[in-house]
C-alpha cells in the first residue's frame, strides 16, 4: 500500500516538470506547468465556490478537485486544442489506474467522477476555474505584449465566457479584463500611500 501512495506522489510530482501544451501555440517561454495550472485552478475553484454561496467545507472539496483535475495527464500527457481534434484520450482509465490499490482510491475516483460529470455546483466551479486559469495566463501575456495571447484572450470572451457555468466566474472574467496583473499591489500599497518611504526614501 505504501508503494502505491509513493507512486501517486511520483505521478503528481511529474506534473511539476510538464509544460502545458498551450506554450507552443502562444509562442512564449512563460513557465506554465501542469502543476502550476492545477494550483491556480484550486485557488480559483475555492473562491468561486464561496462566491456561489457554498460552505467552506464544500469549497475545500472544490479546491481538492482543482488540485487533482489534471493528474491523469501524468499518464496521458496534455493534449492541446488542435490535438484534441484527432486524439482520443482515455482519462477515465488513467485515473482508475492511478488510484487502484490505494485504500482511499475509491474516494478519489468518486470525487473526480463528480468533477467530470459537471452536475454539482462545486464541479461546475472547478471547470469554470480551469477556464479562468487559462484565461489568466493569456491575460498576463497580453500585458507583456504577446499578440497571439491577445487574440486568444479576446476570442475567449466570445467563445468561452458566455458558456461559463457560474455567474461568479463570468464576473471574474470581466473584472480581469478591466484590470491588470499588478493592480493588487499597486492598489494595496501605492494608492493607499502605505510605506511610501520605500519609494521616496525616509524623511
Amino acid at each position: 500500500m505504501t508503494k502505491r501512495v509513493l507512486y501517486l506522489i511520483q505521478q503528481a510530482s511529474m506534473l511539476l516538470d510538464m509544460p502545458r501544451s498551450h506554450v507552443r501555440n502562444l509562442g512564449n517561454n512563460t513557465p506554465d506547468t501542469i502543476a502550476s495550472h492545477c494550483y491556480q485552478v484550486s485557488v480559483i475553484a475555492y473562491c468561486l465556490a464561496r462566491m456561489e454561496g457554498l460552505s467552506h467545507e464544500v469549497g475545500l472539496k472544490a479546491m481538492a478537485m482543482g488540485t487533482l483535475h489534471d493528474l491523469a495527464e501524468a499518464r496521458t500527457g496534455d493534449m492541446d486544442f488542435v490535438a484534441k481534434n484527432y486524439v482520443k484520450v482515455d482519462e477515465a482509465k488513467a485515473m482508475s489506474d492511478q488510484f487502484a490499490g490505494l485504500p482511499f482510491g475509491q474516494d478519489l475516483l468518486e470525487m473526480m467522477g463528480e468533477y467530470e460529470a459537471r452536475e454539482s455546483l462545486e464541479a461546475k466551479c472547478v471547470k469554470d476555474a480551469d477556464i479562468l486559469a487559462q484565461m489568466y495566463i493569456e491575460w498576463v501575456l497580453v500585458w507583456r505584449g504577446n499578440k497571439l495571447a491577445e487574440r486568444w484572450f479576446d476570442g475567449d470572451f466570445t467563445n468561452r465566457v458566455p458558456h461559463l457555468r457560474t455567474e461568479s466566474a463570468k464576473k471574474l472574467a470581466h473584472d480581469m479584463r478591466d484590470s491588470n496583473p499588478h493592480e493588487w499591489w499597486w492598489s494595496e500599497f501605492v494608492d493607499k500611500g502605505v510605506n511610501m518611504e520605500h519609494l521616496n526614501g525616509k524623511k
